[in-house]
């Protein structure tokens, strides 16, 4: 299992609606999405919010595969229809282009096994 991080900008004027459908998606219509992050291969989804900054903490095998899945979705289009335009850049959950995830420079249990793995 990888263990991905992707940190994305939001738009000021929509941290609030971000954070919003996030905390409440497990009482909504959006518990679908919740459904098809598991269908997709997610293993696990950890969403923070710094800032103006999502920041995503994504367990899966593969992410870009994951995200292909994703994109053939019904729940996950209705989800991104309606986040896109919150990001300062939307990103695309979709499989349409490789996924970017920040760099991995410390790990404390790794290290202590003499070594450092990106995921």
């Amino acid at each position: 299992m990888k263990r991905y991080c992707l940190v994305y900008e939001l738009k000021e004027e929509h941290v609030k609606d971000y954070v919003d459908i996030h905390k409440e998606a497990h009482k909504t219509h959006w518990r679908t999405q919740l459904d098809a992050l598991k269908e997709a291969g997610a293993q696990n989804c950890i969403v923070y919010s710094y800032n103006n900054l999502s920041i995503i903490f994504y367990e899966c095998e593969d992410i870009d595969e994951s995200f292909a899945k994703l994109g053939a979705n019904e729940a996950n289009l209705r989800w991104q229809e309606t986040v896109a335009p919150w990001f300062a850049e939307t990103p695309k959950f979709d499989g349409s282009q490789k996924v970017q995830s920040v760099e991995k420079i410390f790990d404390l249990n790794q290290q202590l096994e003499g070594k450092l793995e990106q995921y």
